[in-house]
């Protein structure tokens, strides 16, 4: 079992990959940085999360996974490295938002922010840009200890003599997945 914060970002890689301009150069478990020649590429981390109680009773919690999607271009002058850049981001952010799959794992984006950069790196122009995706979603944690499998329900009223006392087992079935 993984966390749901890595399978968020796997599913995310995989609906990139290929689907993209960046083609199969989609990482989600690679370090940065690129050489020019592996442009334009993709690189997902889960770096941050928070999760915020629901309430005092059961472990539940309704959780925000930071999803970065780090995405590198280049092209011949620093005009047509920022098309390239614009061209990519708005593939990042409609292949994420309008995944009718993707979005089923969440409850809902929080927010998204997006910072572009065209410098010029040994002569050659490089555009970077990071889109970070705030991912919502619920976790319950579940209890330990060993499985309830039957109650033994007895009901009485003290100090009623005209009240007959009942006892009754009901067995809780085990579910089967």
């Amino acid at each position: 079992m993984m966390l749901y914060r890595v399978e968020l970002r796997e599913a995310a890689a995989r609906l990139l990959s290929d689907a993209t301009d960046a083609g199969p150069n989609v990482f989600s478990k690679r370090a940065l940085p690129l050489s020019q020649e592996a442009l334009p590429a993709i690189y997902l981390s889960a770096p941050a999360d928070t999760a915020r109680s629901t309430g005092r009773n059961a472990p539940d919690f309704v959780r925000v996974t930071q999803l970065n999607v780090d995405a590198m271009v280049s092209a011949g002058t620093p005009e047509a490295t920022q098309d390239a850049l614009d061209d990519l981001t708005e593939q990042i952010e409609l292949l994420i938002m309008q995944d009718v799959g993707f979005q089923a794992l969440l409850s809902q984006v929080t927010d998204i922010t997006t910072r572009q950069e065209v410098t010029s790196e040994n002569s050659a122009y490089i555009g970077k840009v990071r889109v970070a995706f705030s991912l919502e979603y619920f976790e319950e944690f579940s209890p330990g200890g060993t499985p309830v499998t039957g109650l033994d329900l007895r009901m009485q009223v003290p100090g009623n003599q005209n009240f007959a006392e009942t006892l009754d087992t009901v067995f809780v079935q085990k579910s089967v997945q």
